[in-house]
């Protein structure tokens, strides 16, 4: 699940980069969320608890994203 944070957080910065607006930041929010949404659904699921972990802070990055976005 780790894979999936820093992932994101690579695509994130990326996106940043390259004046992404909020709904191309969200889409990168939707593509981690549906990666961590096949890890839970797996043979060998992590306990809920790490997901909603991991969720967390997915959403707080997007957050601050956002918000550096829109300074």
């Amino acid at each position: 699940m780790k894979k999936i944070v820093l992932d994101f957080e690579a695509a994130l910065l990326n996106g940043i980069r390259s004046g992404a607006n909020d709904d191309a930041l969200r889409t990168l929010r939707d593509s981690a969320f549906d990666r961590l949404r096949e890890v839970k659904e797996s043979p060998a699921p992590p306990c809920l608890e790490a997901v909603f972990d991991v969720a967390g802070e997915i959403g707080r990055k997007l957050d601050m994203a956002l918000e550096t976005i829109r300074k």
